[in-house]
């Protein structure tokens, strides 16, 4: 076999245990470098992953149909996902919650240019009141986020943010509807 059944028994056992023990540390040595190749891969993903700003997408208004103008940015968070190695460093993807933000911004901004005195300063009033109510909201869904994740580590964070976005844009998309109708309104008036 390998010349080692002429070696007296100690001399043998000795050599075979070394042998054992090579290939035990070659077999690690090739484990931990798979590990730390994916591990560079995945990350090397995230950190030449070029995120888009929200400022580059679409307004609402450029679409004829809501429904075009979520799928143009759902595209973009599932291409991100794709390609950021996952973990934390698809957080960023989740973007509904800020694309909606953005075009309540636009809408309220738009009425507040087209306004009156007296509507100024209602519409001000009830977005304070509708912002203190958000807030209340974003902190109950913290609350249920944390309560399902408990787990520490990176995959937990993709997930809860997932989730964060899912649950959170609906409310804001809300609001930025209803100013929209109400830019509308007053513009057709």
């Amino acid at each position: 076999m390998l010349g080692l059944e002429r070696l007296p028994p100690p001399v043998s056992a000795a050599i075979m245990h070394k042998k054992k023990g090579e290939a035990y540390m070659l077999n690690t040595l090739k484990i931990f470098c798979v590990v730390a190749l994916f591990m560079t891969t995945s990350n090397s993903f995230a950190f030449e992953y070029q995120y888009k700003k929200i400022d580059d997408f679409k307004t609402l208004e450029s679409f004829k149909f809501i429904n075009e103008f979520e799928s143009s940015y759902k595209k973009y968070t599932q291409y991100c996902l794709d390609n950021t190695g996952g973990g934390s460093g698809g957080v960023p993807c989740f973007i509904g919650y800020e694309m909606w933000d953005r075009e309540l911004n636009i809408y309220y901004n738009k009425l507040m240019k087209i306004l009156g005195a007296k509507e100024k300063n209602l519409l001000k009033e009830s977005q304070l009141a509708w912002i203190k109510e958000r807030d209340k909201s974003i902190g109950f869904n913290s609350r249920l986020l944390d309560n399902k994740y408990t787990e520490p580590g990176t995959m937990y964070l993709l997930m809860r943010a997932g989730d964060a976005d899912e649950m959170m844009t609906p409310v804001v998309k809300q609001r930025a509807l209803v100013l929209k109708k109400w830019f509308e309104f007053v513009k057709q008036n």
